[in-house]
């Protein structure tokens, strides 16, 4: 990537710690305050399910697709759910061509390991016939617009398209894989709403959703991943250290954001029979 320090000043950086010390915040947020959050679903026709979301000015795409395999000898008789992140060069000057790097790395994991700890995936209804052949979902991320905070819009749109999906349902006969011409859906397949909620660290000031020029600067972040009632995972990046008070303080913060957020999105509704 890019090196941040031809992209942001030290004035600016200097100004962005100034007021966060302060309250303040160069777009007129909160310390605890999300930008808007607009989700859509449906967007591609050629994937089993998709979604867009956009926080502030950050927008990623999600598809869902699949295919038929052989299930992993030790879950016989479960399904696979796979999530991968790509940072498009057209979303960000700080994106190039080539591999994934560490950034998408960690988008993909951070979300994954929220969805995947949290029981999300029903993996058991992936299972066509034990020992034989299962679903293998691919849940595939797209980055549109880098403006800061990549994480918690990857969570919120994975599960969309995860929730708006159908994978049409297969059964074995005499060996052969034929369709019933059904379809799971995702009522069928979720069962948790994993959200995200990351924090950012300047000095010894956390706040909310980081916006680009916040993210650039930041000294440290933290991701925290909550179900309606219990923490599934945490991820730290950066330098800065979070004492216990300031993790269980955020973690406290989480659960609320939580419920706030997901009483307001209301995911369910982008279900689709």
């Amino acid at each position: 990537m890019m090196n941040i320090k031809r992209v942001i000043s030290t004035i600016e950086k200097n100004y962005i710690a100034e007021n966060l010390k302060k309250g303040q915040r160069i777009d007129g947020r909160g310390l605890w305050e999300y930008r808007k959050i607009d989700v859509s679903h449906d967007i591609i026709n050629s994937a089993e399910g998709s979604a867009e979301v956009k926080l502030g000015e950050t927008d990623i795409i999600t598809g869902i697709k699949y295919e038929v395999g052989e299930p992993f000898p030790d879950l016989p008789d479960e399904g696979v759910c796979t999530i991968m992140a790509e940072l498009l060069p057209l979303a960000s000057p700080l994106f190039e061509r080539g591999p994934p790097d560490e950034q998408s790395i960690e988008l993909a994991r951070v979300v994954d390991r929220g969805i995947r700890h949290a029981d999300c995936v029903q993996t058991k209804k992936l299972c066509i016939k034990e020992n034989e052949a299962v679903y293998i979902l691919f849940v595939d991320m797209f980055v549109m617009n880098y403006a800061g905070n990549l994480i918690d819009a990857g969570g919120i749109s994975a599960l969309t398209a995860l929730i708006s999906s159908r994978i049409p349902e297969g059964e074995m006969k005499d060996g052969k894989l034929e369709w019933t011409g059904k379809y799971l859906n995702g009522k069928d397949l979720v069962k948790e709403l994993p959200l995200i909620m990351t924090f950012g660290k300047i000095g010894d000031v956390i706040f909310l959703d980081p916006n680009l020029p916040e993210e650039l600067v930041c000294e440290g972040r933290i991701s925290i991943s909550v179900t309606k009632d219990k923490i599934v995972s945490i991820q730290k990046s950066g330098v800065a250290t979070f004492s216990i008070e300031e993790i269980q303080e955020l973690i406290k913060r989480s659960m609320e954001l939580g419920k706030e957020i997901r009483e307001n999105l209301d995911l369910w509704q982008y279900k689709v029979d």
